[in-house]
């Protein structure tokens, strides 16, 4: 989008793991840790430097000059409070913008990739004249699909509008909904208008999205907020360490109690600003080129050759009985949770199907599984059910076991096709032999009906 796009260049979210704190701890990039220091280390440093003050000059300087009467004072109390409120609504509002941005993101990818799924299914019928070209390049600062495909005119009339500091996307989005009207004029796409209209419908809400996540981008935290966050951050810096220096005796205990509610204040604001705008091109940014390259994909898949198949089932393996597929389902739960069942892949049915393959069985598994009893869905399950033999449930659904059943099917199927064209072959025997009867009581009635024909005349 050319809303965000000068965001795209290296933004890449931080992917990380809490298995181990201490790495999490040490990591540096996309921190806010260094920035906050440079609040928190001089304000402890200054902490240290009041506690010394009796030490250099004199040992009741802190006490003669007032120093000592700030353990007694609410001013720390109050403008720490305000402080900690400010910056907990700050972060607050910055990670729901920093959501509101990846939920948008979703969504608008979610509605334009069902915009061009439905023009695309809706143009199968003109898909053997039409010619479509894939090719990989790139525009400015986004991966785009073979924008060298566009038509000379196409490409000047875009790069018009753009010298004319119009909005490339509302321009592009006028044009896909322009091409779209001349596919349903000319019969490209075959579809009534009111099942037309949600294309339109799709293409409207994923540009409201863009506009809701443009809104993120161009409204920033209210300045006089920012402004008094900034104001008290400053003056905790210097309020915390005659605090603190008034309360302990030693530098360690005064140094550490500065420097971390400081480091915290300071942290919790620096975070606040990274995720005001989660389309930035800092660490903690949303990563934007991810989200393109995931939308290519979704694209590039529309294209493939085999995309628009249409989707069957196995006469052969489907189950139509609800009993028997409840029965199954029953025996699935039944099984024991400690161990995943290995379910056969389709690879391995394919493997195990394949007639070319599978050696000749036993004749006798035709009679054992009943074959001229049960038509092929009930053949597959009874299978299933016998063919490993004894032994559990539990065994007999395991792979090996399986696969086994159902090389056994596949004998007992060749064993009822030899017995089909056993009796195809008698049956047409049985035709040639009538045929041939029927030809000679033609030849007998012929001549009486001649005769008969001649008397009555």
């Amino acid at each position: 989008s050319p809303y965000l796009e000068q965001c795209t260049r290296c933004a890449q979210m931080i992917e990380y793991s809490e298995a181990w704190l201490y790495h999490t701890l040490l990591s540096c990039r996309g921190s806010v840790a260094l920035r906050a220091c440079w609040f928190a280390v001089p304000s402890a440093t200054l902490a240290v430097l009041l506690l010394q003050l009796d030490d250099w000059i004199g040992p009741d300087f802190r006490r003669e000059t007032g120093l000592l009467e700030f353990k007694h004072s609410q001013l720390w109390s109050v403008s720490t409070g305000i402080l900690a409120a400010l910056v907990g609504f700050r972060t607050k509002r910055a990670m729901s913008r920093f959501w509101e941005g990846t939920g948008l993101l979703h969504q608008m990818r979610g509605e334009w990739f069902d915009s061009v799924s439905c023009c695309v299914t809706f143009s199968r019928s003109a898909l053997e004249t039409k010619n479509e070209e894939i090719g990989n390049a790139s525009a400015e600062s986004c991966q785009t699909i073979d924008p060298h495909a566009l038509s000379e005119d196409t490409l000047n009339h875009i790069s018009d509008y753009v010298a004319c500091n119009f909005n490339r996307v509302e321009v592009l989005l006028h044009m896909i909904q322009s091409l779209i009207t001349d596919s349903l004029d000319h019969g490209v796409m075959r579809v009534p208008p009111p099942i037309a209209s949600r294309v339109f419908q799709t293409l409207s809400r994923g540009f409201v999205n863009l506009l809701n996540a443009k809104k993120i981008v161009d409204t920033c935290f209210p300045f006089p907020f920012a402004q008094l966050i900034s104001f008290l951050l400053i003056t905790n810096m210097f309020i915390t360490p005659l605090m603190i220096s008034c309360l302990f005796e030693t530098a360690v205990a005064t140094a550490v109690f500065t420097f971390v509610p400081v480091f915290g204040l300071a942290s919790m604001n620096f975070i606040g600003t990274e995720l005001e705008n989660p389309f930035g091109n800092d660490p903690n940014d949303l990563p934007l080129d991810h989200f393109q390259e995931e939308m290519n994909n979704c694209l590039l898949m529309l294209l493939h050759g085999s995309s628009d198949i249409m989707a069957g089932i196995s006469s052969s393996r489907c189950v139509f009985d609800s009993q028997k597929i409840k029965a199954s389902l029953a025996s699935q739960r039944h099984h024991s949770p400690a161990k995943e069942r290995e379910r056969p892949s389709v690879t391995d049915f394919k493997k195990y199907l394949d007639l070319n393959s599978i050696e000749e069985e036993d004749e006798d598994a035709a009679v054992a599984l009943g074959t001229d009893q049960l038509d092929d869905s009930e053949m597959f399950v009874a299978a299933m059910a016998s063919g490993s033999g004894g032994g559990s449930s539990e065994e007999k659904l395991q792979p090996p076991n399986l696969l086994a059943s159902m090389s056994k099917v596949v004998g007992a199927l060749q064993e009822i096709k030899k017995a089909v064209d056993t009796q195809a072959g008698e049956v047409s025997a049985g035709v040639q032999e009538i045929q041939g009867l029927t030809s000679k009581l033609q030849s007998l009635v012929e001549p009486a009906l001649a005769a008969a024909q001649a008397k009555t005349r």
